[in-house]
Order: C-alpha cells, then structure tokens, then sequence
C-alpha cells in the first residue's frame, strides 16, 4: 500500500536453489534442464546435480514398475515442477532475446518455485549440464550439413560468429544426470 512503514516478506523454510541453463541467439531461446545446488557451505555451492526430463522420467518408471507409488508420485511432482520451471525459463530467454548462454535461477519449496534471478553469463558449474545435453546444430551456410556441440563456450563462441544466422540447435541427450563436487577450504 501506501504506508512505507512496513516491509511484508514470505518465508521460506525448507527450500532448495533450482537453475535452468539457457542458450539463445536473440530470435530463439532453449533449455537445456535443470541443475540443482541446494547444498552450499557460506553461500558457495558444493554439489551441483543435473536435473534432466529424462532422468525424472526414467525414475519415475522404476518406481512404478517396483510398485514404490509414494516414491513414484514425488518423482511425478519433481518432473513436472522442472517442466514448468523449464517452460517459464525458456519464455523469459524468448522475452529478453537472450543472445547468449544464461541461468534462469529458481527458489523452490514444495511444489512451487519462485524466480529469483537470470544470470547473463555463464557460470562456473555449466559443466554439469554439459554432461547431460549436446546440440546439434545446422550449418548456417548448408542447410543438409549438421553437427553436434558438447560445449556451452564453443555454442557461445558460434552464437557469436553466426547471430541470428544459426538456427535453433536440437538439445541431444547424452546421460540421464551428472554431478559436479567441489571442494571448499575453510
């Protein structure tokens, strides 16, 4: 309202920090799944896991398949919770006409996240991504020529080379997940 006198702020308890790695060239924006890095020691990350479709998918048919349903159902929330984290990322990319490789940076809690922040750059922990997803990219030059990338830095270095020339990669799999450790001296 109008009295300034007050600050109204919600509380989060039991939260986890939840990233959408994105790539996109100013005309397009895509994807490429979810990172969670929940554990942290002085605001630093730790441990950094890949969060992929495919992997919650696969899990969630072991669990059913095991008759696990209380399991089956929380990877059933978990999966559509990265969707739409993931669908809301790549709008926001398409929105900004993200020309670049960015982080779409989510607070979760429960079944619901909260946005907290895009990061335009490429951070540290993109590797983990890079173990789970590759682009295909076409030739921009010759339409039947395709080829693959396995690296964030060498998709930002062709973005930069080709812009709105490069069309819009195909996200391949390559692992259900990866894990990223560090080591922090305290």
């Amino acid at each position: 309202g109008d009295n300034k006198n007050f600050l109204i702020e919600l509380n989060l308890e039991n939260t986890r920090h939840n990233e959408i790695q994105l790539i996109g060239n100013g005309e397009w924006c895509i994807e490429l799944g979810g990172r969670d890095c929940s554990l942290q020691i002085h605001e630093q990350k730790l441990l950094e896991v890949s969060l992929t479709e495919e992997m919650m998918e696969s899990a969630l048919v072991e669990y059913e398949t095991a008759g696990q349903i209380p399991q089956a159902k929380v990877m059933q929330t978990d999966l559509g919770l990265l969707r739409s984290m993931s669908k809301q990322a790549e709008k926001f990319g398409n929105a900004l006409k993200l020309d670049s490789v960015s982080t779409f940076e989510c607070i979760v809690e429960g079944n619901e996240h909260y946005f907290m922040e895009v990061n335009t750059r490429i951070q540290v922990e993109h590797r983990v991504t890079e173990m789970v997803y590759k682009l295909e990219f076409t030739n921009p030059d010759n339409p039947e020529d395709k080829f693959t990338v396995e690296s964030l830095v060498a998709s930002m270095l062709l973005l930069k080379c080709y812009g709105q020339r490069l069309h819009c990669p195909k996200r391949i799999p390559r692992f259900l997940s990866g894990v990223e450790a560090r080591l922090n001296a305290t």
